[in-house]
């Protein structure tokens, strides 16, 4: 079985992100501790097939650059479980039997990877986040892009794209709250000093944020109160302190009032935020497909040296 992810090394990488609409890519270059350079960051709409998509939208040096790709939403599940005390070399099949009531398929259809949780609970309890999605999937997406000649070295997900974004704020060293909006959903992580504390998908996604444009407040209500519990959450169960800003990647409508709104709600510094706020870039991706965009540099953002 394949390692989920995989090691990043070198100095460069470029993350890609294919979605309905179309593939977002980017190419970041890191200078010692100065802040990452965009070297690239493209969006192609959907025509044809994955793989030929990718290899016309790649150029050669991307093609030979290191690539991380993420999955997408609903090709995995994200859990945390309390670590089993086993040893080391005994963690992953402890973990496949801990888990395979709580995926519906088989586990041995399964691949999985797992990463450290902080401590939670009364007691510090130590826990995992574990990856989870079908084989099939997995292998699927390793074949499409492995077809466009793309120097594949990592599978990642979404929440750990945002966590590397959210790790390039400042905001991030107190406590963060990032939104990203897709369609019909919207992630809500919560980092802390580039640690993933807590990660929740709801159901109100851009278009219904564009349909209710005209009187937004009750929708905006509603996020904010799933917002607050998340907050709440992490701060009781981690033994946090408040958090005081909220980051959101750009929406590809125009919602007027959203940060605002939310700010007034929860009481805490809201801004939409762009590509030039966490990487050194001379010009920022369009409005329409920017929420991509980002998602694409915080895969290439990736800065593991080793297998997690």
């Amino acid at each position: 079985m394949f390692n989920l992810f995989g090691n990043k090394q070198g100095n460069s990488l470029t993350g890609i992100v294919s979605g309905e609409g179309g593939t977002a890519v980017a190419s970041i270059r890191r200078h010692g501790k100065g802040q990452p350079e965009l070297q690239s960051c493209d969006f192609s709409a959907s025509s044809g097939s994955t793989s030929d998509s990718l290899a016309g939208l790649l150029n050669s040096t991307q093609n030979r650059s290191p690539c991380s790709a993420l999955l997408s939403f609903g090709e995995y599940q994200l859990l945390v479980v309390d670590a089993p005390e086993v040893p080391p070399e005994e963690m992953a099949a402890a973990i496949r039997w801990r888990i395979q009531e709580m995926i519906d398929f088989h586990i041995d259809d399964a691949v999985l990877d797992i990463f450290d949780a902080p401590p939670s609970g009364p007691a510090n309890s130590k826990q995992v986040y574990v990856v989870v999605a079908r084989t099939d999937t997995v292998r699927q997406r390793i074949d499409e892009l492995e077809q466009a000649g793309i120097n594949l070295e990592i599978i990642d997900i979404p929440e750990l794209a945002m966590r590397n974004i959210a790790a390039c704020l400042p905001e991030d060293e107190a406590g963060l709250v990032s939104l990203y909006f897709g369609e019909d959903r919207c992630l809500i992580t919560i980092t802390h000093n580039a640690t993933l504390y807590l990660t929740r998908s709801i159901d109100i996604g851009y278009r219904e944020l564009q349909e209710q444009a005209a009187s937004p407040q009750a929708l905006c209500n509603r996020l904010a109160l799933e917002i607050q519990r998340s907050m709440d959450y992490y701060e009781h169960n981690y033994h946090q302190a408040a958090i005081k800003a909220v980051a959101i990647l750009p929406v590809p409508v125009t919602l007027f009032g959203l940060t605002d709104a939310l700010q007034q709600a929860l009481g805490v510094s809201t801004r939409i935020i762009n590509a030039d706020d966490i990487v050194d870039c001379d010009s920022r991706p369009d409005d329409i497909h920017a929420a991509d965009c980002l998602l694409a540099i915080g895969s290439a953002l990736r800065t593991e040296a080793v297998a997690l």
